[in-house]
């Protein structure tokens, strides 16, 4: 019998947690995005999506739970992380003046 390890996921959270102040904006969430998928994170206004981003792209750091991106945890090693991914955001596009195709590219240059 021939037994395959699977590929560990390319995002794992648990738990995640964050709050300004007295406001909860991550309040426990978990996630598991498998290596080679596309994945959206979509919800409403306030519902954490951007803290969320933030936390898995070291930007800011967790009030409690755990994550890793690329096999790299997000707090023990944030080099590790950000020299796997890449990010940007939708408001750093020129949306009406060039194609989506045409932005990643430009964000890939940059």
């Amino acid at each position: 019998m021939t037994t395959t390890t699977s590929p560990s996921p390319a995002i794992a959270a648990e738990g995640l947690r964050k709050a300004y102040g007295g406001r909860t904006v991550l309040d426990g969430i978990d996630l598991a995005v498998p290596t080679g998928t596309v994945f959206s994170l979509l919800g409403p206004n306030g519902a954490g999506k951007t803290t969320a981003v933030k936390i898995l792209s070291t930007l800011i750091r967790a009030d409690g739970g755990q994550a890793q991106v690329a096999g790299h945890d997000v707090a023990a090693s944030p080099d590790g992380v950000r020299a796997a991914i890449g990010v940007t955001g939708q408001f750093s596009a020129v949306d009406g003046l060039i194609t989506g195709e045409e932005n990643m590219h430009l964000m890939a240059d940059l």
